[in-house]
């Protein structure tokens, strides 16, 4: 028979996480569902090397009228994945014209040179390996999809002091059509790299420097997209920690992963206005920035990029320069006539669109040479930069630094000159389901209450990219981008607008409460059972308000 303390801390746990379970238990169901599918539409393929995958294009009915859609999917897994697989496990190094040519089951498939970092290589070998009908690759890529629910639901249950929010952070995600599509159907490759960012970025909140850095550094090496994500690991290592009650700046005893590298002294002045940053920087490093600890944690890095790059290298030198090739940019072939579907869409296509060829000429010139991206880049490091690292107020400043790596990836996105397909922006499904209401974007306060925004909006944000046609969907980027930024004016407007609903529903509960007496006594019973005292609970956190 167990103890009786096990079975009160399990009791515990289910009581505690009854809704992410539920919300768990649906995402397997739906996940299944769509990946069985997925895998009967892959079994069905003549050819191994072209998976006729549904591309996401139709219309629906709404209110009598033709709604069109084009949720953009390509058949990339087979041409490209399997294929690289298979060469992997045949002993061809990814890092040269070989590793394109691949003659199987009769089949002979070319598809030029491989430009991502290693582990993507490394990835596609080990699906191969565990599944002889090639779906392997897709099941990893879901698997990691689906763990991702995990870091999306404690970063948004962290900064927001608030289990509800991160649970319903993990529903929506869970739920997230564009997730659905291009991860768990078309099985894109975007999921590893968004794992492994928001497991890093878990890790530095919880106070795991180390460990966070690791792991982000991980995503980058499966794909140059997360090479932007390094921007706020770099702020987070480089900025010093300022920890009321210190009194000097040295390292704090302790576990060195969880403990901060290096503290500014509480009798400091910290600047408060971005150009007094600025000169604190640049004048005074050492009162600001954490040079010791940055470049300690440079050397960690070093140390563990070097150890599974470094063989790749060794053997193909030219490695650097196949990783170059997917950081270009394309010039748009035509002033007046939109790309074809093979092509990824720009934001100089939207004045092609309109029938502006000037002004398409002139965003062509400053798009194609990076002005926009640089500029882009620059004001996004410098926001993250002037956020106080106030770690008595941790929930505030991880915040903060996420949110302006949303706004940097969406912006990235939309001046970027190699241009995008929809399935690059799955990243910003995480990011929409912990930024789902107005009050975690604009509060200054440790804990945010939940709110049933954080329910619709997510799917609502990811249905206005992903159901226009791909050649006006850049216009929705720029008005998700533009509402983002606009958040607290927006939420003043929408709280004139919904004044009379919340007045309804506050009057409603008020009516309903000795209602619901009966319920509020068992709730009581069961806190009193599991911790001894509601109070207690409450203390320990263990309750969610």
């Amino acid at each position: 028979m167990a103890p009786r303390w096990d079975v009160t801390k399990a009791a515990r746990f289910l009581y505690e996480y009854k809704f992410l379970i539920l919300v768990l238990y649906v995402g397997v169901l739906v996940w299944s569902a769509v990946f069985s599918a997925a895998v009967a539409d892959y079994l069905d393929t003549s050819y191994w090397n072209s998976r006729g995958v549904w591309l996401g294009n139709g219309d629906i009915q709404v209110f009598g009228f033709t709604v069109e859609y084009m949720f953009e999917g390509y058949g990339d897994y087979s041409f490209y994945y399997v294929h690289w697989g298979h060469n992997m496990l045949r002993g061809v190094m990814p890092y040269n014209s070989d590793f394109g040519y691949l003659r199987m089951n009769g089949i002979t498939n070319e598809n030029g040179l491989f430009v991502f970092p290693p582990l993507t290589a490394v990835l596609y070998a080990i699906g191969v390996l565990i599944a002889p009908d090639n779906t392997g690759i897709g099941l990893l890529l879901v698997i990691m999809g689906f763990i991702t629910v995990f870091p999306v639901y404690g970063i948004a249950k962290n900064l927001s002091n608030n289990r509800h929010v991160g649970e319903a952070a993990a529903l929506t995600y869970l739920l997230n059509p564009a997730v659905l599509y291009h991860t768990v159907f078309a099985w894109l490759n975007p999921a590893p790299f968004i794992l492994f960012f928001f497991l890093g970025f878990y890790a530095l909140t919880v106070g795991r420097r180390h460990t966070g850095t690791l792991l982000i550094v991980t995503a980058a090496l499966f794909k140059q997209t997360a090479w932007l994500l390094g921007i706020p690991l770099i702020v987070f290592l480089l900025v010093k920690e300022r920890v009321p009650g210190h009194s000097t700046g040295h390292q704090a005893q302790g576990d060195s992963d969880k403990a901060p590298l290096s503290v500014e002294p509480d009798n400091v002045k910290r600047p408060q206005r971005g150009i007094d940053l600025v000169k604190a920087g640049f004048l005074r490093p050492s009162k600001y920035l954490d040079i010791r600890g940055f470049v300690t944690s440079c050397a960690v890095v070093l140390g563990f990029v070097g150890a599974i790059v470094f063989p790749f290298y060794i053997a193909q030198p030219q490695m650097l320069y196949h990783l170059s090739l997917a950081s270009g940019g394309f010039w748009i072939e035509s002033l007046t006539e939109l790309p074809d579907y093979s092509s990824p869409i720009r934001l100089q296509h939207l004045p092609v669109l309109v029938g502006l060829p000037d002004l398409a000429a002139g965003l062509n010139y400053i798009v194609y040479y990076g002005f926009l991206l640089t500029f882009t880049l620059a004001v996004s490091f410098g926001l993250m930069m002037f956020i106080d690292k106030d770690m008595t107020r941790r929930r505030y400043y991880f915040r903060h630094l996420l949110f302006f790596t949303m706004m940097m990836i969406l912006l990235v996105n939309i001046t970027g000159p190699r241009g995008i397909y929809k399935y690059y922006l799955t990243l910003l499904a995480p990011f929409f389901s912990i930024f789902s209401s107005v009050k975690m974007v604009t509060s200054q306060e440790e804990h945010i209450p939940f709110s049933f925004s954080m329910l619709w909006m997510p799917i609502a944000l990811t249905l206005l990219y992903l159901v226009p046609n791909r050649n006006v969907y850049f216009v929705s980027l720029i008005l998700i981008a533009a509402a983002y930024a606009l958040a607290r004016q927006i939420g003043v407007l929408w709280a004139a607008i919904t004044t009379p609903a919340r007045r309804l529903s506050a009057q409603t509960r008020k009516l309903l409460r000795p209602m619901l007496s009966h319920y509020l006594i068992v709730r009581a019973n069961i806190h009193r059972a599991l911790y001894g005292s509601f109070q207690e609970a409450t203390d320990n956190n263990d309750v969610c308000a």
